[in-house]
Parts: C-alpha cells; structure tokens; sequence
C-alpha cells in the first residue's frame, strides 16, 4: 500500500515534509487573541467535547483566515447551534447526521463559486467539518471517505466520545472493548460491547487522507499545532480528538484531566500524527507523546463506571491490555530508534 517511515523525534512537532516552514506553538504567541466557543453553549460540566471545539476553534482563527464550520448531529451540534452566537466569528451550518463529509465539500463548492465570481478568496476561508463518533465511524463513514477520495482542501474533526451520547448512550464503532452501553449491556451471558473498536486514522490514511492525527484537549498545544497544520496542508486532513464524556461514561465531573491523563498513561489513548507523500508513496508517522511508566489498564477502568462490570473479570482486564500492547507495538521502531539512536526503519504496510 504505502512504506511508513518512523520519525525518530517523540512530542510536540510543528513541522511537516508537506509544509516550508514549521507551524507556530502556542506557546510562542504569548497573549492570544482569539477565543474558542463563547458563553451560550449548554455543554455538560466536565464535557471534553467543549474543550476540543474550544482549542479547534482558536488554533484555525490563528490562522487569520475565517472559519466555515459544518457541524454534524450530535452532542456538539446540540449544544452550540440552539444559540449560534456561541461560535463568535465563524460561519456555521448544522447537517443531517450522515452528511458532515458531503456538507464540507458543499461549503468548498459554494466558496469556490464566489471566487469565480470576484466576490471571495478562497485563500481566506478556512473549511472545517466536525462531528462525533456516531457521525462519523458509522452514519457519516461513507460521506467522510468519499470526501477524502475528492482529494479536497480542508479539515475534519471527529469529537470521539466513544458511542452515541446524544441518544441514549449507544455503542458505535468507537466504543471500548467491555463498555456498558444501552445496546451493549452489561449481563450474565455478554458481558457488554464484544468487538474492539475502529481506528480513524486508519481508515482515513486508507481513503487517501494528506494528514491524519489524534489529540486531546489536556496537551492543548499538541492539540492546536495540529490544527494548524491541517489548516496548511493542501488535502484533506483527519484529527481525531479524545472527549470525556461524563454522562455516558458514568465518572465524575471534575475528573476531565485525570481521566485523559490517564488514558494516555496507559496507552488507551495515543497521541501521534502521520502525513502522506502521495509522490514518494510514503508515510511519516511521529509518536507525540510516550509516557515514562506504563500504568495498567485497570486503573483507567477504575474511574469510570462504565467498565464496572468488565473491571470485575480478570480475563476482560487482561484482553483490554492485549489491545493495548498490539495497538502500542507498533511504535517499537521508533522507542527502539528513539532510545539507540539509531537509523529510521522502513518497512512495507
């Protein structure tokens, strides 16, 4: 399909094989200007969700360009576009459930048009589709995938809350091994959700995607590098960002940080990004984030009572970590790289 080249340099990256320069950290702006959602939005405490848009939102108005946001069914749409307001200087529309690719390549259209008309730069409209993990793994896979086949300019979000938190807390093709959700329940005979879940950025670098990432509100800096650099990059580009959810996830909600840094701890959540040199046939990953102690798995499982039954049987604790350890494994030559210094290793997908 492709060879992956491993960048031996593990954290924050800000620059890109498909960018002249490097993007700018957040850290070096100093006093920001900008600002993410306003008050309005009716957001749940302890909402990763509002977070994410939060950091999404200031890192593309950095870019100076004007956002055109099209913003799937689901939890992000209901809170935010009762009260539109609370975009602040964004251009908003809120889609059906399993269109948000196909809306994002109508608003490209529409822009494209008034271009051709004299009345618009497309150089200064940013395009933006965001939607949750319902919206996206499953209704809205096929127009997200065709979206990316069409090779267009711009910028897809998945909120990944990890199932359905608008409706009733249904599973979705994100939902963790073990999770009691209200169509994978916890009981005697099924012990709750059976499969393993998808990985977006997989399907999305299978599609053709330019640039691909997951982040997490928390590394907010990690978070809106990204964003800038898929706001750059010619292509479509998928960021995946890590949302706690409380309600659905049944936790506390002063726990937000707690739970995603220990997510991250224990390799359940991966920070890192891959973009793709479509004349080389080639693509780069960086890991971003690798923790200095691999806590177990049964401790992210402990804050969360979503797991509470799985937490119980030893057997489900231990194939949650198996998933972990596969899903990790394949970072091997790049800790190897990173800890031996020595050559980057290339080998055929």
């Amino acid at each position: 399909m492709y060879k992956i080249l491993f960048n031996r340099h593990i954290g924050l990256n800000p620059h890109s094989l498909m960018l002249p320069e490097p993007v700018q950290d957040i850290a070096e702006y100093g006093a920001i200007p900008t600002t993410g959602l306003t008050s309005g939005h009716q957001g749940c405490a302890g909402c990763g969700m509002v977070s994410g848009t939060n950091q999404v939102l200031r890192a593309l108005k950095l870019t100076g360009k004007h956002v055109v946001a099209s913003i799937g069914t689901g939890c992000n749409e209901v809170i935010t576009t009762q009260n539109t307001s609370c975009w602040g200087d964004a251009s908003v529309d809120h889609n059906n459930f399993p269109n948000t690719g196909a809306t994002l390549s109508g608003n490209i259209a529409a822009l494209k048009a008034l271009e051709m008309a004299g009345l618009a730069s497309a150089d200064a409209f940013v395009n933006l589709g965001m939607a949750g993990d319902g919206g996206t793994y499953d209704i809205g896979l096929q127009a997200l995938l065709a979206w990316i086949a069409r090779g267009e300019n711009g910028l897809y979000v998945c909120l990944n809350n990890q199932a359905y938190m608008n409706t009733g807390v249904q599973g979705s093709g994100a939902t963790p091994f073990g999770t009691n959700t209200s169509t994978t329940p916890f009981g005697k005979i099924v012990h709750g959700n059976q499969r393993t879940p998808q990985y977006l950025p997989d399907l999305a670098l299978a599609a053709g995607a330019r640039y691909v990432a997951t982040a997490c509100p928390v590394h907010h800096r990690d978070l809106m590098i990204k964003v800038q650099k898929a706001a750059a990059i010619e292509g479509p580009c998928v960021i995946e960002i890590y949302s706690v959810c409380p309600e659905g996830w049944k936790s506390e909600t002063d726990v937000f940080h707690e739970i995603t840094q220990l997510a991250l701890e224990t390799r359940a959540w991966i920070l890192y990004e891959a973009e793709r040199d479509h004349k080389n046939n080639m693509v780069l990953f960086t890991l971003n984030y690798a923790p200095k102690k691999h806590r177990p798995v049964s401790e992210y499982l402990q804050m969360q009572e979503r797991f509470s039954g799985m937490r119980e049987l030893a057997e489900m604790v231990e194939k949650t970590q198996e998933i972990i350890e596969a899903r990790w494994s394949f970072w091997n030559p790049v800790l190897a790289a990173n800890q031996t210094h020595g050559e980057e290793r290339v080998h055929d997908a």
